[in-house]
């Protein structure tokens, strides 16, 4: 018993237990034990008291695969060197949730097909889609919604002049009311003749010379003036000019040689020619 207790206390005291590792510092750049991102400043998205990648962010680059502990001098091993990291974060595309993130062109906040942005976020054909959460609305409907310029009513059998398949003005025509009718913009330099496509008779222009102004050959209303003569290439600026008056003589020759002779000849003989002898003798005697 006495041999064992001498035995103990000649032994060398036990080695102190180690010291726990350092706890990590977030925003130090360095990628330590436990963190999923770093960087200096911590990046938003990354948790700037825990460097933890928060919930609905991706950061990268993604994080590196794990490096045996190196070994020491002594043949023992140390703690690894943390890397130098900067994380770059994002949010998450997540469709649909009313925002539009990084590859959407709209986000309504559900997923129902029909209704302008389908459940990929992304416009359907003939709609046209505005704000956060998006309200999309069809081109052609006859309404001008959100994002429209113009909607002339194309799936009501209307004509689709002057305004495009996205229900944007086309340049050289103005647009009004609800269906949009759309005209030729007077005095912008552009004729629009019957020779454009989608310009009717009531419509065209007989020219277009660049300002509203009367008297010089075009008019406010963009129709030509009396004695004024216009180019009529469509699409460009028309040019007048006065026409001159030309002095004209009319020698007309009607020479007409009529003779109108009429000899008449009444020779009537109306001869009474009474010989009427009264010899009448009368003796009396008293």
């Amino acid at each position: 018993m006495g041999a064992l207790a001498v035995a103990a206390c000649g032994d060398d005291p036990a080695p102190p237990p180690p010291e726990p590792p350092a706890e990590p510092v977030c925003g130090n750049g360095l990628l330590e034990d436990g963190e999923t991102c770093e960087g200096s400043p911590v990046p938003e998205g990354c948790d700037a008291s825990s460097c933890r990648v928060q919930s609905g962010w991706e950061c990268l680059p993604e994080l590196p695969e794990p490096t045996p502990e190196p070994e020491t001098d002594d043949g023992g091993t140390g703690e690894p060197m943390a890397p130098e990291w900067d994380s770059t974060c994002a949010l998450i595309p997540v469709c649909p949730n009313g925002i539009i993130e990084e590859g959407e062109t709209c986000d309504d906040g559900d997923a129902a097909p029909g209704d302008g942005c389908d459940p990929e976020c992304q416009i359907e054909d003939n709609f046209s889609c505005d704000g956060e959460p998006s309200v999309c609305a069809a081109c052609g409907d006859g309404f001008i919604d959100p994002g429209e310029e113009c909607d002339n009513g194309v799936f009501l059998g209307n004509a689709a002049n002057g305004c495009s398949e996205e229900c944007s003005i086309i340049e050289g025509w103005e647009c009004f009311n609800e269906p949009t009718m759309c005209g030729p913009i007077c005095g912008d330099g552009m004729l629009f003749n019957t020779s454009v496509d989608g310009v009717t008779q009531g419509f065209a222009e007989e020219c277009d010379d660049g300002n509203t102004d009367n008297g010089d050959g075009c008019n406010a209303q963009c129709v030509v003036e009396a004695g004024w003569d216009c180019s009529f290439q469509a699409l460009v600026v028309s040019v007048c000019e006065e026409v001159e008056e030309t002095t004209g003589t009319d020698s007309g020759s009607s020479g007409g040689s009529g003779s109108d002779s009429g000899s008449g000849s009444d020779s009537g003989t109306a001869g009474s020619s009474g010989s009427g002898s009264s010899s009448g003798s009368s003796t009396g005697g008293m």
